[in-house]
């Protein structure tokens, strides 16, 4: 019995010995590291950079995060401690002491200030305490293409609010971030033993969006508009694939400031090139297409003495005050874009087959943006019900009336004709891709359907090179560049201004005409003609980019 106690008295005592032990040694031996365990439990950090995927062009070049900039980085704790620190920082930062005391008094918290190139080498070299530089990527600025495709966000840096930057908010945000913290112990007092630390997350779980759009071909179109085009829209399409390589529209706006448009009377926020306008005389592709699969011989003749009268309405040509074009057949009609012999076609067309043929062309309808989450108009089309008068199917033949259409529903358009009748679904999001370059997600989803017969192309296409050779547009003419075809277009709108009536301005054209590759719509708000205003932007601009190679 008495064997059996003192075992027991033995063994608690080895076991107050081990407990004893053991408390030692995470005091003196472990204590350091189970304490900096549960100080990093307690960092207190502030995000000064938020991460954002990047929007790319289809080789993969940068449209965001193209600049970085330098942000101070104020560590309050480590500032303090030198005496002469504040005054020293107030100067090269240019922030008024008191200013600089309220920030640094505020807590210890990290706190970021802008600062130019300049000041961020000057404080580099200066080398205060509690004072360091760090550069983040800049999302947006002045010099950003493609703005309003590309869209912006807001004052953070962390939500789209236009563009592919808010229709794709849930894919871009993934990302991470840089932080700088310092550790607090329980009553939330810096803990300066350990200083501070910055880190960076990005990279790891960014998400970017690939698009269409060609990065240098975007660069020559708003170069061009930059030098020509007051209020307009530029559209290029692949008339192979319907990938949208270049949109843009005039004015323009720094996304980087949006506040100092908001109230801008030329409205540089609105996207011309998904905008709806009255097509004018490029409808006459339309009319001249229907008038050909219904089987109208290209030969037929009408007499143009300079207008055509409908009931008591007189309809003029543009060639009015010089007697008319006289007697032409389609081609010829097509090329000097003649209202008379357009009056006349759409009379033995039929406003119907003129309607079902628009819409066989991509009007009156989404050309595909809209899949991709891009807000694009249908455009409009006729009615087809009812009792349609002569005057009103004269107004439709030669693209007045009742009918609206965006730019890139024309540079659709004109696509079909360049690709011998086939209809392209349009996109401008390729696919989602990681820092990496490995496709995550596909978005593009191409689709065709031939809407014309070939037969018919091939005569559009003759049709709209001797548009470009010796009719309307012969300012579009670029002969040293492979070529170029296309149809002029002068709107009217109905409105006037400064006692004058305001006429919208169209060229929609391809190039080169030897194996046709890019089909483009010119759109000239208040332009003078499509002849005059738009077919030169179309020419340099066509001219530029086969100069590039492409």
């Amino acid at each position: 019995m008495k064997s059996r106690i003192s075992f027991v008295k033995y063994l608690f005592l080895i076991l107050l010995l081990f407990l004893a032990f053991r408390m030692f040694s995470i005091q003196a031996v472990m204590g350091d590291e189970y304490s900096e365990a549960a100080a990093v439990q307690r960092w207190r950090y502030t995000r000064i950079h938020t991460e954002r995927g990047d929007i790319l062009d289809r080789n993969g070049i940068k449209f965001t995060n193209r600049h970085k900039q330098s942000l101070a980085l104020i560590q309050p704790a480590d500032l303090l401690k030198d005496a002469s620190g504040l005054s020293r920082a107030s100067d090269l930062l240019g922030k008024p002491m008191d200013e600089l005391e309220g920030v640094v008094a505020r807590n210890y918290l990290p706190y970021a200030i802008k600062v130019s190139d300049e000041q961020a080498d000057s404080i580099m070299n200066a080398g205060i305490t509690g004072l360091s530089i760090v550069e983040v990527p800049v999302r947006n600025s002045d010099e950003m293409l493609a703005d309003h495709v590309i869209g912006y966000v807001d004052e953070r840096g962390e939500e789209g609010l236009s563009g592919i930057e808010k229709v794709y908010q849930n894919t871009l945000e993934k990302g991470g971030g840089v932080y700088a913290g310092v550790l607090a112990d329980a009553g939330n007092s810096a803990m300066e033993q350990f200083g501070y630390r910055i880190w960076d997350t990005t990279g790891v779980h960014k998400l970017n969006i690939k698009t269409t759009l060609d990065y240098h071909m975007q660069q020559v179109v708003e170069e061009t508009m930059d030098m020509m085009v007051d209020r307009g829209a530029v559209v290029i399409v692949d008339i192979l694939n319907g990938d949208l390589l270049a949109m843009a529209s005039r004015p323009a706006f720094n996304p980087a400031n949006v506040n100092q448009v908001l109230h801008d009377g030329a409205q540089p926020l609105f996207n011309r090139a998904l905008g709806e306008y009255t097509p004018g005389s490029i409808f006459k592709i339309v009319t001249a297409a229907a008038a050909l699969e219904k089987g109208i011989s290209p030969e037929v003749t009408h007499d143009c003495p300079g207008y055509v009268m409908m009931g008591d309405l007189m309809m003029k040509c543009w060639n009015y005050d010089r007697g008319g074009h006289g007697a032409l057949d389609m081609a010829q009609g097509f090329a000097q874009s003649c209202n008379s012999y357009f009056i006349g076609l759409g009379q033995q067309v039929g406003k119907n087959d003129i309607i079902a043929m628009a819409e066989r062309l991509g009007l009156g309808k989404r050309t595909g943006l809209y899949h991709q989450g891009i807000d694009e108009p249908y455009g409009l089309l006729p009615n087809t019900m009812g009792y349609t008068s002569p005057a009103e199917i004269a107004n439709l033949s030669i693209g007045q009336g009742d009918l609206l259409i965006s730019p890139v529903q024309a540079a659709n358009l004109v696509s079909v004709i360049a690709n011998g009748g086939i209809l392209n679904r349009v996109s401008v999001i390729d696919c989602i891709v990681n820092d990496r370059g490995e496709r995550i997600r596909n978005i593009k989803s191409p689709a065709w359907e031939r809407v014309l017969k070939k037969e018919t192309a091939e005569t559009l296409q003759k049709m709209m090179m001797m548009t470009v050779e010796d009719g309307t547009g012969r300012l579009a003419n670029i002969q040293g560049f492979g070529g170029s075809a296309g149809k002029t277009g002068s709107a009217e709108t109905g409105w006037i201004r400064n006692d004058r009536d305001v006429l919208h301005a169209w060229f929609v054209g391809y190039f080169p005409v030897v194996s046709p590759r890019y089909a483009m719509s010119v759109f000239i708000e208040d332009g003078t003609s499509g002849g005059i205003s738009a077919a030169p932007v179309f020419a340099e601009i066509s001219a530029r980019i086969l100069d590039l190679g492409y």
